[in-house]
Parts: C-alpha cells; structure tokens; sequence
C-alpha cells in the first residue's frame, strides 16, 4: 500500500508541475496556436466536404483511427519513443490534435474520396509517406516533437497499417450492417 501511496503523490506532483508549466509556457505559444489552428481548420473543411449521405460509416473510420492512434501514442510515450512539449490542454501529455484530428480526418477523407481498394492503397501510402517524412520532421524542427528511441521510417508502417485495417475493418462493417 506504501508504493501506491508513493505513486499516487508523484503523479499529482507531476500534474502540478505539468499544469503550471502548460499556463506559463505553452498556452498561446506559436506552437499552441498551430496546434489549434490545425485542429480547428481540418475539422471546418470536413464538415464542408463529409459526404452526408455516408456520415455513420465515415464516422466510424474516424473513431477506429482516433482510438488506435491514442492507444499507439500512450504506448509510445510510456515507454519513452517520443515526448511532446506542446500541447493544447494541460491534463495530457499526448499530441491530441494528432490523435484526434489530423489522422482521424485525414483517413476518414481517405475512406471517403478513395472507394476502390487500388486507389485508397495508392493514396493512403502518399499521406503515410507525408506523415513521416514531411509532416513528423516539421514538427520535430518547431519544437512540438521530441524523438527519443524513435526514428521517421518507423512511423510509415504503422500508418500505412492503420489506414489499411482500418479500410478492411469498416468495410466488412458496412458489408455486414450498412
């Protein structure tokens, strides 16, 4: 019971510190308004874009990819691959304008505009090629990425395999009860 006690104490230290450092350094930094602004534009654009008629299935794209990439970067960051200096709220440590903006809404465009499997393979591995090799070293050079044990390659297949189990598991969804 000791140890739980010694945890407990740590982690709420830890979300002092983290909520003191959020206000005095982070909220309203250049890279919390990037943050926000990204978050807030990819959301409007696919709002105007979504293809109503097919907004359940979408959706569903949209909460498998959120919920895999939240999971995949809790790993990551428990086990120290990356770190995230920036963020847009104090009570995280996790990039959730990542996690729950631009790959959900990147994929669920993907899902959306690319019905044949050929052609969403194609597309999907150009935004995973982005991703990794555009997207993630902007974030490194502004400061919002730390890479720790990680490097650029290792992210590729990983979206490239979220985009396509994702695709296969919605699919067969909307196969069986759409």
């Amino acid at each position: 019971m000791r140890q739980i006690d010694e945890r407990m104490q740590i982690q709420k230290q830890f979300a002092d510190l983290q909520k003191e450092y959020f206000f005095e350094n982070i909220l309203f930094s250049y890279q919390w308004w990037i943050l926000m602004a990204t978050t807030i534009i990819l959301w409007i654009v696919w709002l105007l874009v979504v293809d109503k008629k097919r907004l359940k299935v979408i959706l569903i794209v949209g909460l498998i990819t959120s919920m895999m990439a939240v999971v995949m970067d809790d790993i990551g960051l428990s086990v120290t691959a990356w770190f995230y200096p920036y963020q847009l709220v104090y009570f995280t440590t996790r990039l959730n304008a990542v996690d729950l903006s631009i790959l959900p809404v990147t994929y669920m465009l993907l899902y959306q505009y690319f019905r044949r499997w050929k052609s969403y393979l194609f597309a999907t591995t150009g935004f995973c090629l982005f991703a990794s090799f555009i997207a993630e070293p902007i974030f490194v050079q502004l400061n919002m990425y730390i890479m720790r044990r990680w490097e650029y390659w290792y992210s590729f297949p990983i979206y490239l395999a979220m985009g396509i189990l994702v695709k296969w598991l919605v699919d067969k969804i909307e196969r069986k009860y759409g």
